[in-house]
């Protein structure tokens, strides 16, 4: 996919690697080929790692990220093949570590409220982020499994406020593929549990006897999503609601931290829909890839089919949070942030 760039870019100032002569030549031919001429192809692979480090921050000299015209491009182009994940630049941890070491900015207000989607067996951003900036916490898990590891976690911070559920798009059961300390979400929809244990789980408790141990069913097992058009206000109050299709006469989310493991397309959505994404003052996600199997296909096939997918649901967020956000600073397929931008006068 080739860049849409404007004919004229504001030059930017100060970048991740710092200005290098390699960074301004790759800059270049960034630009001059729009990222997508043919003959230009072997040399711009060669420049990824400067290109990389500097859109982090979105430092690329003579040019700003554009989420509706550059993002199949970029999510294509920063795929973590060893060139990448071989970078002491570009290294996973190195760069996820922004999200709780980069200053926020605004400041994330004391005592202010923060969703965390997908907290696992420890949330250990929660307990960072609650301790750091003295936040709200509301934490969400679906794993009946990991909730009950969850809850003993963060039994020493009573503030922290738990969810046995996911927030989505849409209310349902589904099924979570559990390994290790991760999971995923295996998109198929499954029939209800029993009505004692929907219960349970809605109100924040592990139905664990009802929906038994998955190591017994080949480490899956039944977990409840549902709707954020539903859950967010039920669990924050109603002036979190969507007033005049505004955020100004509403409270607002200092954070929305999201890493679920793919689940984070459907959170964004649902909560675009309901009008309660322009509610979230800071949001800070760990994007995914999908995975895609067509029967038949071979492995290369279904890496091709996975990528393609993967980048549809990505750049398909990103376009969502364009409409009230700018980001700050991620890479595809590990973390960024994006902060609300400020209403303009005059804008309903």
């Amino acid at each position: 996919a080739a860049l849409g760039l404007a004919a004229a870019l504001k030059r930017a100032d100060g970048v991740y690697l710092g200005e290098t002569p390699e960074l301004e030549e790759c800059a270049e031919l960034l630009l001059s080929t729009r990222g997508g001429a043919t003959g230009s192809q072997r040399q711009l692979m060669d420049c990824r790692v400067p290109l990389l480090g500097a859109l982090h921050q979105d430092t690329v000299p003579g040019y700003r990220y554009n989420a509706t015209e550059d993002c199949h491009f970029w999510a294509h182009f920063g795929a973590r093949d060893r060139t990448v994940e071989g970078s002491r630049h570009l290294d996973f941890n190195r760069i996820a570590a922004y999200r709780l070491s980069e200053p926020f900015e605004p400041p994330l207000r004391p005592n202010g409220t923060a969703l965390y989607i997908g907290a696992h067996r420890g949330g250990e951003d929660g307990v960072h982020l609650h301790l750091r900036h003295g936040l709200r916490m509301h934490v969400f898990e679906p794993s009946p499994t990991f909730f009950r590891a969850l809850r003993e976690a963060l039994a020493p911070y009573p503030d922290l406020t738990l969810h046995n559920f996911g927030l989505g798009a849409r209310t349902r059961w589904t099924s979570l593929q559990l390994s290790g300390t991760a999971s995923r979400i295996m998109y198929s929809d499954v029939p209800p549990p029993l009505a004692a244990a929907a219960t349970a789980a809605s109100a924040g408790e592990p139905g664990e006897d009802l929906f038994g141990d998955p190591a017994e069913v080949g480490e899956e097992e039944r977990v409840l999503i549902r709707a954020a058009a539903e859950a967010v206000p039920e669990v924050l109050g109603p002036r979190l609601g969507p007033r005049g299709g505004g955020a100004d006469d509403a409270e607002l989310v200092e954070l929305l931290h999201v890493n679920c493991e793919g689940c984070e397309y459907d959170v964004i959505e649902g909560l675009r829909n309901a009008g309660l994404l322009a509610h979230m003052e800071q949001v800070q996600i760990a994007t995914h890839l999908l995975e895609h199997v067509e029967p038949g296909a071979t492995f290369q096939q279904n890496m091709e089919f996975s990528m393609q997918v993967s980048v549809k649901r990505y750049c398909e967020m990103h376009r969502l949070l364009s409409e009230s956000h700018t980001r700050v600073f991620g890479l595809p397929w590990v973390w960024e942030r994006w902060v609300r931008r400020p209403r303009l006068p005059g804008r309903g």
